[in-house]
């Protein structure tokens, strides 16, 4: 099927009274029929008139395909009158209760009409002989949902006019045009509700108000930053403290298991709180000062603690001087 613009384009609340019965011009349906030509529309339009009478519209031809066979085909609206324009022609529906109920409720989204043509190719429209709602048209026609906005020619007209757009733009693009207009209007009403100003107000004076409500704001700028540098800094003091909180587990453990002495918990918690990571892979790598191979040791019984070999690898894992950390040991027993 031929690229049809989409049903729910535009959400209606009522059915469009005027509806596209047919193309202008030249035209061939989705299903490779045609070529068509409505040549002279005004003609078909006199054609229909002269009838005196309504043409049904049915759902998916059933008055050709049911009616013929003695079933029931019940018409859901019926058109009334029909107008050339410059798409096609155009026709005034009157819609019964079903057919209200079944367009306005998104059941239907298009409508295909029946033609009376000519034999020979390229084949003439003589006439317009009823339509019927579908969802799967085989001439491009505009959506009943996008139909219209008014049903009146003139009125389009004037809206085209007043919104700018060329003599040929349809109802789709009419209704592109009011809805930028309508958020256009939204937007200005909130730069006037924001500037304080009458919604009549010009744009010279919205400026003039905005300027002076942006230089009269200082007090509040103020106190704005002061209020995101108290914000900050305390989400500082938060994250520094979860940081400590973790770094102190994290080197608690490690003393109690004899993997850092007590003399640099203070060290390890600073390094922890700048890089967790590190530090716990470092202290992995320690020995435990409650290792086996410490079991039998006995210090220097005068002088300074001997280093014993997991102390000298502490001290060198760590960049320490082996005479600074044997004071520290030193102290340390005496804690202990």
């Amino acid at each position: 099927m031929m690229n049809l613009p989409a049903v729910d384009d535009v959400t209606v609340t009522a059915v469009p009274e005027w509806v596209h019965l047919m193309p202008a011009g030249t035209f061939s349906g989705a299903d490779g029929r045609g070529p068509y030509v409505a040549g002279d529309l005004q003609q078909i339009v006199a054609q229909f008139r002269n009838t005196g009478r309504k043409l049904p519209i049915d759902i998916n031809h059933s008055t050709d395909k049911l009616g013929t066979q003695g079933f029931e085909s019940p018409a859901l609206g019926w058109i009334v009158d029909m107008e050339a324009r410059e798409d096609g022609i155009w026709g005034k529906v009157e819609w019964n209760a079903r057919g209200n109920a079944a367009v306005s409720g998104r059941e239907y989204g298009y409508l295909s009409p029946a033609l009376f043509v000519t034999e020979g190719k390229p084949h003439r429209v003589l006439e317009i002989g009823r339509a019927s709602l579908t969802n799967d048209p085989n001439l491009k026609l505009n959506s009943l949902h996008t139909a219209n906005l008014t049903g009146e020619p003139e009125m389009e007209e004037e809206l085209r006019k007043a919104l700018g757009l060329p003599e040929d733009a349809d109802a789709a693009a009419i209704l592109a045009a009011v809805t930028e207009k309508t958020l256009h209007s939204a937007t200005l009403a909130k730069v006037v509700e924001t500037a304080g100003v009458n919604i009549d107000a010009s744009g010279d004076q919205i400026v003039t108000s905005l300027q002076s409500r942006q230089s009269g704001d200082d007090a509040e700028k103020v106190e704005l930053r002061k209020t995101v540098t108290d914000l900050q800094s305390k989400v500082t003091t938060l994250t520094n403290g979860a940081a400590r909180d973790k770094a102190e587990a994290v080197v608690n453990r490690a003393v109690e298991d004899g993997k850092v002495v007590p003399a640099l918990r203070e060290h390890f918690i600073s390094r922890h709180m700048k890089n967790a990571q590190e530090v716990e892979d470092e202290i992995k790598l320690l020995p435990s000062l409650h290792s086996a191979t410490l079991r039998n040791y006995k210090p220097q019984e005068s002088g300074d603690p001997a280093l014993s070999p997991e102390d000298q690898q502490i001290c060198e894992l760590m960049g320490i001087d082996p005479a600074e950390f044997a004071k520290t040991k030193k102290s340390h027993k005496e804690l202990f």
